[in-house]
């Protein structure tokens, strides 16, 4: 066994040799900086697998390859058709786990600025707030093992959620945040970090809520009318957080280039969310008013 684990551990070694410095020189190119050069002091005392950026990019190679796959193989589900008890159970022990996790880092992250004495904009970084780095990497690992959405997405067959925005979020958001708790895994990041963990509190709350409620329509249509606005919600997220990239740059409280990429990611993000929402909930509204009538 030890054998094994030695030959895993090399060959990983020599993979991690091949994607670390294109990552680095890739980013390099793109900003302007090679942030190589001021790894987070939480960062350095962690194990070699985070201090890479290769676990996130391989855990996305695996995730796209699976995704290419499933969308070739995998037919989608007929309407009607009922979902295995040990799917069920799956995806209600995914959802419960998620409200707990996000409710745990919501609450320790906002705990941790509150006596650190943080403003909401601001925040200068200070990498002796270990305990706030700690959640910063709870926080990232959590956005790889969010990739079971699809997996869970793809073993209903409900393979009409799995579309480009959904694949992109996914995949970018576990970079954007690796490169976060790279560089600066605390000071002006820690409101994105609560606030994206807030939202995940309602909105797997309300998957919970809907996959217990599954068989009974009558309590979705009275008790869960609000799953619409969840969209609303994620977007004005995003408004937010690229409202306060901005600031950021300006003033020069957190790194340049965290900040940049913040601003164009939060423009991407807006504009496939945005269309999700007007296909969705105003063209799709209008013709299902239509049909009514």
């Amino acid at each position: 066994m030890q054998e094994v684990v030695q030959v895993v551990q090399a060959k990983w070694a020599e993979w991690d040799a091949i994607v670390d410095p294109i990552v680095f020189q890739g980013i390099e190119k793109v900003f302007g900086e090679d942030i190589r050069k001021y790894p987070s002091l939480a960062l350095r005392q962690q194990s070699k697998l985070i201090q890479s950026p290769t676990l996130v990019v391989t855990s996305s190679l695996f995730y796209v390859l699976f995704v290419s796959v499933a969308k070739l193989v995998v037919n989608q589900k007929p309407k009607g058709a009922k979902d295995p008890q040990w799917l069920k159970n799956l995806v209600f022990v995914h959802n419960v786990f998620l409200v707990v996790l996000s409710t745990y880092m919501a609450g320790g992250i906002a705990n941790e600025v509150y006596k650190n004495g943080y403003s909401l904009w601001g925040s200068p970084y200070n990498e002796k707030e270990t305990e706030l780095a700690r959640f910063f990497l709870i926080f990232t690992l959590s956005k790889l093992y969010e990739y079971l959405d699809t997996v869970i997405m793809v073993l209903k067959r409900n393979m009409y959620q799995v579309t480009f925005l959904h694949c992109y979020h996914h995949v970018s958001v576990s970079f954007f945040w690796w490169m976060a708790y790279y560089i600066m895994p605390g000071g002006e990041g820690w409101l994105g970090a609560a606030l994206n963990s807030f939202v995940h509190v309602i909105m797997y709350s309300y998957y919970l809520l809907a996959t217990l409620s599954s068989n009974n329509p009558s309590f979705r249509k009275k008790y869960l009318w609000w799953g619409r606005y969840l969209t609303t919600f994620q977007m004005l997220q995003f408004v937010e957080n690229g409202l306060h990239c901005v600031y950021m740059l300006r003033n020069k409280t957190y790194s340049a280039v965290m900040a940049k990429f913040g601003v164009y990611y939060m423009v991407t993000l807006l504009f496939l969310f945005g269309n999700f929402f007007v296909r969705k909930y105003v063209l799709g509204g209008s013709k299902s008013k239509a049909k009514r009538q």
